[in-house]
This record gives structure tokens, sequence and C-alpha cells, in this order.
């Protein structure tokens, strides 16, 4: 019997349980190879081992263990193959999955920062900013407060429906003649950006604002009414010609956004 290796040398040499080859047993996915009618003693041949290793990477990958099973049980090298393909194609599409995610985080963490290095609020500055993709939803004059959250919440489902990333920013499109010419700040959509890179989906109504130069100020919310004349005030007097985008973007300083004294704002207009 020296080619036969005892259930309890097979776990050790292959790095698992005892319990999971009884398991292994019992699903159909690996029988032993030999088992004593006396003593009911399980035992293993070398050949076996390359099988512990198949069940280990399903596992790793969350590849269905009956599947797997199935599959052993033709002992048909090409069906092995087969599956062995589709699960290298599942792997690569989750390695892609993650690389995704840890670019939109990365996205995340720099609008952190970005909040994180403004020295001041309330000083006027340029900046350049890459374009952006976005879903929007349209904000009517009497929404209330409430009404807003749930359009928020109403993009977030959409995101989340459509498998695709939020890129770290939310905000309101303004109506920028409003702001030069009265100083008044009138919401028209509100917005939040995704991942460029994971906009697949044909269901939903994705839309690009414009890379650029951008004239900003920065504010708390109790700074909006002084933030906004000190930039209409620089647009008039310095004769700045813009575009006509503008945005209030929410910058991310905070995680108790439900304070808003606490809330800092960007209001962004494109030049």
């Amino acid at each position: 019997m020296d080619k036969y290796f005892s259930i309890g040398e097979t776990a050790k040499i292959n790095n698992v349980s005892i319990q999971a080859l009884r398991l292994y047993d019992k699903m159909g996915l690996l029988k032993p190879a030999y088992v004593d009618p006396e003593s009911k003693y399980r035992y293993y041949t070398i050949d076996q081992f390359i099988y512990i290793d198949l069940i280990k990477y399903s596992k790793h990958i969350g590849a269905p263990l009956k599947e797997l099973s199935d599959v052993l049980q033709k002992k048909d090298i090409v069906t092995l193959l087969s599956f062995i393909q589709k699960q290298q194609d599942i792997v690569e599409k989750e390695i892609d999955r993650l690389k995704n995610i840890n670019i939109a985080m990365g996205n995340i963490e720099s609008k952190i920062k970005y909040v994180m290095d403004l020295k001041e609020t309330n000083k006027i500055y340029y900046r350049d900013i890459d374009k952006r993709f976005i879903v929007k939803k349209k904000i009517k004059k009497d929404d209330k407060e409430s009404d807003i959250e749930i359009k928020i919440r109403k993009l977030d489902k959409i995101l989340e429906e459509n498998d695709i990333l939020f890129e770290g920013e939310t905000g309101y499109f303004v109506d920028l003649n409003l702001i030069i010419e009265k100083g008044k700040m009138v919401y028209q959509n509100i917005y939040t950006t995704l991942y460029n890179d994971n906009i697949n989906s044909k269901n939903i109504d994705v839309k690009e604002i414009p890379g650029g130069r951008y004239i900003c100020i920065a504010y708390y919310n109790h700074e909006r009414e002084e933030a906004i004349d000190k930039l209409r005030s620089y647009i008039k007097d310095n004769n700045i010609n813009y575009k006509g985008i503008c945005m209030q973007a929410e910058l991310f300083n905070t995680l108790r956004q439900w304070e808003n004294d606490n809330l800092l704002y960007e209001l962004q207009i494109l030049l």
C-alpha cells in the first residue's frame, strides 16, 4: 500500500484539512482512491493531488464546486479545459473590475486630499479640471430639501443598478446669469460624477462636463452670499469671459453632511 497516502498525510501534504477532504468525498468532488473495507479509512494516490489543486483554485475564485464536481466525474480533459478557460475569463473580468474600483477609490482619495490642501475659503483662484462624466436630475423651483435628497438617492440607485462606479463628486448646476447679474444662487440640476472607464451601460443618460480652466471660490454654507458677491464682482471688474457652465460642487471635507455649516462647497465657472 506504499502508493497510497492516508487522509491525514494527504491533508498535510496539500495544506487542506481532513474535514475538507471528507466534505469533498461527500460532495463527489474527490473520492478516495481506496477505502479500507474494515477500518473505513480513506486513502489517496499522488495523481489525485491535482484535483485538490483544482478545487482550491475554484474556491479562491468562487467557482461553483458542484459544476467542478460534474466536470471531474466525466474524467474528460476537453471538458476540464473548457471549465478552466471559463474560470479564467471570470478571473480576468474580476481583475478588471477590481482595477476600476481601485482607480475610482484613488479619485476619491485625490478629492479628499484636494480639500485638505485648501488653506482658506472665500478666495478666488483658477483651477484646471479634467472632463467629467455625470448623471443628473432636474431640480424644480418648489423642490424641498427632502425632494432633493430623494433625487440624490435615485441617482445612487441608477449607478448601482448599472454597476457604474461613483467617482467622488456630487453637486449642482447653477443658473450662471442669475449669479452674475443678481448674485442669486438658483439650482437647475443635481449631478453625480461617474468613473469614466466604467461606463458601459445604454440604460442611462450620461453627460460630459467639458474639461478646462475654471475660475473658482470655495466656501462654507454660512459664507455663500459673500463668496458669490466676491466672485461676480471679480468677473465683472476684470471683464472675464465665461462659457456658461456654472457648478457648485460639494467638496469631500466631512462625512457629517447633515451639518450644513460644516460642508465645504466650490463654485466653478468654465472659462
